[in-house]
């Protein structure tokens, strides 16, 4: 049957009900949910990054009323309206995220949706695997690639559970990681590297900053103190997050931040020392946050952003060795369908591609001091 004779039902505001339970309608989406849907990462986005958020039910008119929750990020351009973003999604509809063409139904209601609701662009980024047919069913809908905002269009997933009957132990969890990361974590509880589950108090989140600063010199952008602060405070008070610190000799060298909602967690932040003196630190935090996810129950555990595997062994490309750290832990980068614009209406986004969003780019860095995704 044709996308086209499969018609969704309706798209609709949430509830007072369903926002109140918001994270559990995302962790019920195909998939297992994605905590860049989430509420905490909704709320960090409308206070410190100067969005709307609309939270949306997208119904399905088939048999068994299917029900999709989607977030919704939406910002204003003088002149032209809102544009809105769909952080890592609009949701697949199927549990293994393997079906394009209902992807594409739902994104087409929240297109329709949106236009009725002012909007001149929809922003996507969906979780289904990369592949020609998934490219071609995306720009059916008439959508062009942009840049993506959510940081892992390729990225590493470590399977957290496995697929016995039983979630796999500590034991077999380690077990089934890369030789290399086995190593690596050894060796630093060898040279006496301990890792830490700490608070995201106003110190620690002052010393995790830092070790980023260091981390970033002259390699990439960081928004301000004050963003990381209230982004790893506020997830630690929703259950979602957690600050991992990693010490030698009673000395910070490295630190991460992880999320997690519905079966999945996600690395998020991560820095170290530039000196040559702690290695396998950053292993060490790694097998730490996997505990972690193991203790939350989750299914995977996404390491967040890798170069995509057709330039896994590039080593010209910016995150060549990022991709090398990530893969010890599993061999296989997985590739999603990439970002993309829907234009809502073709004369305003033609003036937002041709000049808007780099004019909005600017003055953000310039008058906000703020990346202005």
């Amino acid at each position: 049957m044709s996308v086209e004779a499969r018609p969704v039902a309706a798209v609709r505001f949430a509830t007072d009900d369903e926002r109140a339970r918001w994270d559990a309608l995302i962790a019920a989406n195909p998939g297992g949910g994605e905590v860049w849907q989430g509420d905490a990462y909704l709320e960090q986005k409308r206070e410190a990054g100067r969005y709307r958020v609309h939270r949306l039910i997208v119904e399905l008119g088939d048999e068994d009323r299917t029900a999709v929750a989607v977030g919704v990020l939406a910002k204003r351009a003088p002149l032209l309206g809102e544009w809105w973003h769909v952080p890592a999604g609009p949701a697949a509809l199927d549990a293994a995220g393997q079906d394009p063409e209902a992807f594409a139904r739902a994104t087409r209601a929240v297109a329709d949706f949106a236009r009725a609701n002012g909007a001149f662009l929809l922003k996507i980024e969906p979780r289904v695997p990369a592949s020609a047919e998934a490219d071609r069913v995306v720009r059916a809908l008439g959508a062009v690639p942009t840049a993506r905002i959510i940081p892992n269009p390729s990225t590493v997933i470590v399977d957290v559970r496995g697929s016995g009957a039983e979630p796999r132990t500590e034991d077999e969890l380690f077990a089934s990681l890369g030789k290399k990361a086995r190593y690596a974590i050894k060796k630093a509880a060898r040279d006496g590297i301990t890792v830490e589950r700490v608070p995201a108090s106003e110190a620690n989140c002052a010393a995790f900053f830092r070790l980023l600063e260091e981390t970033a010199e002259g390699r990439f952008v960081l928004r301000s103190a004050d963003y990381y602060r209230s982004f790893w405070q506020r997830f630690e008070r929703a259950g979602a997050g957690q600050l991992f610190f990693a010490y030698r000799d009673g000395a910070l060298v490295a630190g991460a931040f992880a999320m997690g909602l519905g079966s999945k967690t996600t690395y998020k932040d991560g820095a170290s020392v530039r000196a040559k003196t702690a290695y396998g630190a950053s292993h060490a935090l790694q097998w730490e946050v996997l505990r972690w996810a193991l203790e939350r129950g989750a299914v995977t555990h996404d390491l967040c952003g890798a170069p995509p595997s057709g330039q896994a062994s590039d080593t010209a490309h910016p995150l060549h060795g990022v991709g090398q750290f990530k893969t010890s832990f599993a061999p296989q980068i997985v590739d999603y369908a990439g970002a993309w614009d829907l234009p809502l209406s073709a004369s305003k986004f033609s003036v937002w591609a041709k000049i808007g969003d780099r004019i909005a780019r600017r003055l953000s860095l310039t008058v906000q001091k703020d990346p202005y995704y």
